[in-house]
């Protein structure tokens, strides 16, 4: 799906936020019933911390449950976790999430490939727009689509060393991408998909955050070079292109085999 030049105005500094009522919003009942809620969290939050407490300081009053480790078997450094962490295979996947080619793309390829590589590769979803020069952001398919890609961003914003959770939530969305940016999709795939939906809410209604990601974002799309929605990108080269429900320019093939191949192959050569 080409960017198109007069792409709808979208999101500027000035934008009203945020986009979900919060519970200050809410009718005097409603209020009523936010604070028995709150109640009962509160309580639930005094329990824990005081389990917390007791299980943190038993070390303390009972020492002999608790022995030193052995100085001859040192911990292992923290920095083995990372130690291939520069040795992993970009794999970048542009779209747009109110595009129905976003749609097949992430269904039929990227989310399956990435069930099998998913240790073996540095992934990241950026998104298709434009920034003027008034540094308003457009997106083709008007507001909720900037909404959604926010969304998408924060998610990874908040999990950024689980792909798993954020390419999750955004392919939630995206499968009902009509329903962009409605609060019950949005809250229904934060509670699938184990994401806070008051952080998600933070996150595009604080100023400045989710419309940094997002500019952040677009002007990656548009330094690769990037403009059809959805086009996946293998170490740094663009692999393969969805646009108007069909593949084109792939090299090598457009089969999750043939994704998890290349991936595969690079990823052995760099180790």
């Amino acid at each position: 799906m080409d960017e198109k030049n007069n792409m709808e105005k979208n999101y500027s500094r000035r934008s009203p936020l945020p986009i979900y009522h919060t519970k200050h919003d809410l009718p005097p009942s409603s209020r009523k019933q936010g604070r028995s809620r709150r109640a009962i969290v509160l309580y639930a939050l005094a329990t824990c911390f005081a389990f917390l407490i007791f299980i943190y300081a038993e070390p303390f009053i009972f020492p002999g449950n608790f022995p030193r480790p052995d100085p001859a078997y040192p911990a292992p450094p923290a920095s083995l976790s990372n130690i291939n962490q520069s040795h992993l295979v970009p794999l970048e996947a542009h779209i747009m999430s109110k595009c129905p080619d976003a749609k097949r793309c992430l269904q039929d390829l990227v989310v399956p490939a990435m069930e099998q590589i998913v240790e073996k590769v540095d992934f990241q979803l950026s998104y298709i727009g434009k920034v003027d020069e008034n540094d308003t952001i457009h997106c083709m398919h008007g507001s909720t689509e900037c909404l959604g890609n926010m969304l998408s961003l924060c998610a990874n914003d908040l999990f950024p060393n689980d792909p798993k959770i954020s390419l999750g939530f955004s392919t939630c969305l995206i499968m009902s991408y009509q329903r962009i940016p409605s609060r019950d999709l949005v809250e229904s795939c934060a509670l699938e998909h184990g994401i806070s939906f008051d952080d998600l809410n933070a996150c595009i209604s604080e100023e400045g955050k989710g419309l940094d990601l997002l500019e952040a974002s677009v002007k990656r799309s548009e330094n690769a070079g990037v403009k059809k929605s959805c086009t996946v990108r293998v170490g740094g080269e663009i692999w393969c292109i969805m646009d108007g429900g069909e593949w084109k320019d792939c090299q090598g093939g457009h089969e999750v085999r043939d994704l998890v191949e290349v991936v595969e192959q690079r990823y052995r050569a760099e180790n």
